[in-house]
């Protein structure tokens, strides 16, 4: 009997098919799912401080064959709150650019550029904590990264400043950082012991929104009345800022004098619906030894209640 060779020669063929549909099925099945990314950027946003859910929603999409899809509205809120960092000179500034980053890192938590941007206006700020936690993220979201040991190498310096500052590291994913190979370093003389310098008060300790408590009228009630902001400029100085408060009044600071670790602040304000009106705030204080509180006498002066005087404790918040 004659086989027809032909006829045979389609097996194998269909063998080879058969096994590559396999395998293109098995690969499908291992890259991620937009509908199940979308539930896990939806559950984030229900909880955003649970910081690994975020890490958890980042690895996921790093799962994908391809990138994830980037919003819209990603870039609308990273663009506009990289102008605000830009644009900012103070507090204020820095939290609007803060908002409009968390907004950008809530639509595409996978996405490294906000978390960097982020952290570079949460410094500003004074949040050293959180610009640590930032950075990691962003390390996270983008493990390689060209400035992966510079990026590294800035979380241990703003560890320092949290530390001074006396704010709590905050959790954050635990992000390895390929090391470059050591380079050959000559051994220098030793040199004589030099004389330790006086030492001198970090500047970053003052920076936040500082508070007094102070009874309300007729009531005896405790309540937190914020008095000013410091932050930190891009150029490295504290700027004091006047904080909000009832409508209509607009405070200004008039003076701002820093020596080592005490500072003098006056807030001048001024109401728009009467013109004649104005009132002072005088703050004279020592940082303590704790560097976590100021002490000091906070004088009031005004159009028509003369002045008024007394010593307290600032605190931030």
């Amino acid at each position: 009997m004659v086989l027809n060779s032909k006829k045979y020669a389609v097996v194998p063929l269909l063998l080879v098919m058969l096994i590559a549909l396999s395998a293109t099925v098995h690969a499908a099945e291992k890259g991620g799912s937009l509908e199940t990314l979308k539930q896990h950027v939806a559950d984030l946003k229900k909880n955003p401080e649970n910081a690994g859910l975020r890490e958890k929603t980042i690895k996921y999409a790093q799962t994908f064959r391809q990138k994830p899809p980037v919003p819209e509205d990603y870039e609308r809120h990273l663009s506009r709150g990289t102008t605000y960092l830009k644009l900012a000179t103070d507090s204020e500034g820095y939290m609007k650019a803060m908002e409009e980053l968390r907004a950008a890192v809530a639509i595409a938590p996978w996405l490294a550029d906000a978390y960097e941007s982020l952290a570079q206006a949460q410094e500003k700020a004074g949040l050293f904590a959180e610009a640590i936690q930032s950075l990691n993220f962003t390390l996270l979201a983008d493990p390689n990264t060209k400035n992966a040991r510079e990026i590294k190498n800035h979380t241990y310096e703003l560890e320092v400043y949290a530390e001074d500052a006396k704010q709590a590291l905050k959790v954050s994913p635990n992000v390895a950082v390929q090391l470059p190979p050591p380079t050959p370093v000559k051994v220098a003389p030793v040199a004589k012991k030099a004389v330790a310098p006086e030492k001198k008060t970090n500047p970053k300790v003052f920076v936040g929104s500082w508070y007094y408590k102070d009874t309300a009228p007729r009531g005896g009630e405790q309540l937190t009345t914020q008095a000013f902001l410091i932050s930190m400029g891009s150029d490295g100085k504290l700027i004091a800022s006047a904080p909000r408060r009832s409508t209509g009044a607009v405070g200004q600071v008039t003076i701002f004098e820093l020596d080592d670790d005490s500072i003098r602040i006056q807030v001048t304000w001024k109401l728009a619906t009467i013109p004649s009106y104005w009132k002072t705030e005088d703050y004279d204080l020592t940082l303590a030894d704790n560097e976590t509180k100021l002490k000091g006498s906070y004088r009031i002066k005004s159009s028509g209640k003369g002045e008024y005087s007394e010593d307290k404790v600032f605190f931030k918040q």
